[in-house]
């Protein structure tokens, strides 16, 4: 066993490709062995190979359908693998990774009931719908997990049952182990997204409690109490967190709360700290994009919602781009005076077809957006797409409410 010694010792060192050629080694001369394919199956993890980690755990359950590492692993690399597709926009794969989540650490829970670990895998994979609109979100969750008593079969639940289910989920993990301030953490954004503030501030004041010098728990307290428009508590917990942690993350919030109060040089100052904190972090270029925009720096706006769009999808800067890209569109056509940059995004450096790109990503998560579903059907129609524009056209008029929006609508759409 030389070559799994060796293997182990990489491990241990870091450096995880070397040791998953030992096991691989090791796995070529005993077919058999359970240990090493269990750890080829973490390295890949690890690794971000989500996908072939997923192959490996099923392929030691083949033959042990109750190995419960193997039931972990897998359970944790969906919901690795949903995390990813979330942050690019890909939801439909997203429930898809939560539904084969559920599942697999419904059978580690049935296996062995008494770890808080597994229960709280399974209140992760219940709320990583949160962010999704409710009219997509509609997974099979195993019975046994809805009720007691359930039978084999699954039930459709749609985004608010499921996250009811994380919450009784969490509630189980804290049975078990009560003094874990990540699992209060966590318990706290399921009942925030469930609209449950009281709830959410007292899980919060729980886990600070236990580890007062978590950062990132002084930042969803201030997000919650942000949610609240107590804006004064909402910045003395985010100041709190900066004073922890210097992270893109929580400048960012800060400079949303100066907005939201008004203080445009101060949110200016924190974007730009967010943004030497973490130059590749979208929501602080968003922010100060917000602020160009509320100042009237039409320029600088639209060239920093644009460089957003290039860092990565972001609902806002979806959102604010694919504005600036209508709205300069307009004012060609009524042959107003647009600034000479402005009009060099839309002609140069395809502003149209970014814009649609950008709207598409922000509509398939804000359904509801009547306005951004007419700006991206006007876009479609642009770029020589009527059938597409049309669609998200009539998705448009059935929402709009305000008898002057639907007007313009309905002109766009007899247009079309």
């Amino acid at each position: 066993m030389c070559w799994e010694a060796l293997a182990d010792a990489y491990m241990v060192r870091g450096s995880y490709s070397a040791a998953r050629k030992a096991f691989e080694k090791v796995v070529s001369l005993e077919p058999d062995t359970v240990y090493s394919k269990l750890m080829i199956a973490g390295i890949k993890h690890k690794l971000g190979h989500y996908q072939d980690a997923i192959v490996d755990y099923q392929g030691l359950l083949t033959n042990n359908p109750d190995y419960l590492p193997a039931l972990r692993g897998e359970g944790e690399s969906q919901l690795a693998l949903g995390q990813t597709f979330l942050d690019q926009f890909v939801d439909k794969n997203v429930l898809d990774c939560v539904q084969a989540a559920l599942h697999v650490l419904t059978r580690a829970a049935l296996v062995r009931p008494g770890l808080a670990g597994t229960w709280r895998l399974l209140g992760e994979a219940g709320s990583m719908c949160s962010v999704l609109p409710g009219e997509m979100v509609e997974v099979m969750v195993p019975s046994k997990l809805v009720r007691v008593g359930g039978g084999d079969e699954g039930e459709k639940m749609d985004k608010q049952g499921l996250l009811e289910v994380a919450v009784r989920c969490y509630t189980k993990a804290l049975v078990l182990d009560g003094d874990n301030a990540g699992v209060w953490h966590d318990l706290a954004l399921v009942q925030a997204a469930l609209q449950q503030m009281d709830k959410a501030v007292q899980a919060l004041r729980k886990a600070i409690s236990l580890s007062p010098r978590q950062a990132s728990t002084w930042v969803s307290l201030g997000l919650v109490y942000a949610k609240q428009e107590d804006w004064a508590l909402a910045q003395h917990c985010l100041v709190r967190a900066l004073q922890l942690e210097n992270s893109a993350l929580c400048w960012t919030n800060l400079g949303v709360v100066y907005l939201n109060l008004g203080e445009q040089t101060l949110a200016n100052k924190a974007f730009k700290e967010a943004q030497n904190a973490e130059p590749s972090y979208t929501r602080g270029w968003t922010g100060q994009a917000l602020v160009a925009e509320v100042a009237g720096f039409k320029s600088e706006s639209m060239d920093l919602f644009r460089h957003c769009t290039f860092l990565g999808p972001e609902p806002e800067s979806a959102r604010g781009y694919g504005d600036w890209v209508c709205s300069t569109m307009a004012a060609l056509e009524k042959g107003d005076k647009v600034e000479t940059h402005n009009k060099y995004i839309l002609e140069k450096m395809f502003g149209i077809v970014v814009g649609v790109d950008s709207l598409s990503s922000y509509c398939e998560r804000n359904p509801g957006d009547d306005v951004a579903l007419c700006q991206l059907g006007v876009l479609y129609e642009k770029m020589g797409l009527v059938r597409s524009g049309y669609k998200v056209m009539e998705m448009s008029n059935k929402l709009v409410k305000n008898t002057v929006e639907k007007d313009k609508v309905l002109t766009n759409l007899g247009r079309l």
